[in-house]
């Protein structure tokens, strides 16, 4: 068999996500993770929990009831996913396209779209990373599916509600994506009685510090999410990871410690970063700066030279500058961060 000649003609011009870099030994601030690290209560939970991974995952439903008395809602509001990553591949596969993001965003709205052969367009943040709106709805004229990021990654800011609103007028299904929510207090949820095309995404990863194990979920219309689980596939959360958010959720506490910590120190880092380079206010758990005169990888070379690995993005199609992003770390990490920036 030749494989390109069997193969779907569009996959070969898609872009694979590049992950936040790895390195043993030093400090990873590259994938806005909680380095705080998930409730010590979950850790217990799944220690007792492996001897039960010969079973196929079966609390799905109950992942779903507790996550929804978290968000607010009810269960039937509610969808369970390996991650939002997922959950983007499930809202892609179940509305009909072209979809429409920002840019500079989360790269996988555009990968996914790509990967299920839809046609995928962006338009640009204004030049303060701040969302256009009527250049936006201009755009979504061409649309069917829209994804907003609010907080957006990589840039740290929030959407207006107002503005979010406007773009849900047009009636067509839209995503926010809230994975940063936590950090920012702020969310879409109370427009959800007015529109039944608003569908919201959240995230384990990043506040409750369970990346590893991929967990997220999407709010929506009962209508809404009845029609994405058309096309969830059977036990796409495995039993650690549904052990996991159910003690996880057990233990708000904790969580919101570690939320307050960090945005502390998002304060007090962003301070010190802007003493060496245009930083970016942010409502994540992360901070973007301009890199220049210093190249992005340049910065993240000695950033790696103290120790720390950073996620260099370089420039941005149309925005002049080099760019880093930053994870906020511990305060004990932070500590240490502070004297590598004087270096710079």
């Amino acid at each position: 068999m030749e494989a390109e000649d069997s193969m779907k003609p569009w996959i070969r011009g898609i872009a694979t996500y590049t992950p936040g870099r790895t390195v043993e030994g030093a400090v990873k601030l590259s994938s806005n993770e909680n380095n705080y690290g998930p409730s010590p209560k979950v850790i217990e939970t799944l220690k007792g929990s492996v001897p039960s991974i010969y079973r196929y995952p079966y609390k799905d439903e109950l992942v779903r009831v507790k996550t929804a008395e978290y968000a607010g809602v009810a269960p039937e509001n509610v969808i369970i996913g390996n991650g939002s990553d997922e959950l983007i591949d499930l809202i892609v596969k179940t509305f009909r396209g072209p979809s429409l993001g920002v840019y500079p965003s989360f790269s996988e709205y555009g990968i996914v779209s790509a990967t299920n052969g839809m046609e995928y367009d962006e338009v640009q943040l204004k030049g303060d990373f701040t969302f256009p709106l009527e250049e936006f709805l201009k755009a979504a004229d061409k649309a069917n599916l829209l994804f907003l990021c609010s907080p957006n990654n990589p840039t740290g800011n929030i959407i207006s509600p107002k503005d979010i609103e406007e773009v849900l007028n047009l009636g067509k299904p839209t995503v926010v994506d809230e994975a940063y929510y936590e950090f920012s207090n702020k969310t879409s949820l109370s427009l959800l009685p007015k529109y039944d095309n608003l569908i919201i995404i959240r995230t384990f990863a990043k506040a409750f510090a369970l990346a590893g194990l991929r967990v997220g979920y999407a709010i929506a219309s009962p209508e809404v999410i009845s029609l994405i689980i058309r096309t969830k596939p059977p036990f796409n959360v495995n039993n650690l990871a549904q052990e996991a958010v159910l003690t996880a959720l057990d233990d708000l506490e904790y969580m919101r410690d570690c939320v307050e910590k960090i945005k502390a120190d998002r304060s007090i880092l962003e301070k010190a970063i802007s003493n060496k380079f245009k930083v970016f206010p942010s409502e994540a758990n992360f901070l973007l700066f301009d890199t220049s005169p210093l190249s992005a990888q340049d910065c993240f070379n000695k950033f790696l030279d103290k120790d720390f690995v950073v996620r260099a993005f370089g420039s941005f199609k149309g925005f002049p500058g080099e760019y880093v992003r930053v994870t906020v770390g511990t305060s004990s990490e932070n500590e240490i961060l502070f004297a590598a920036l004087e270096d710079l």
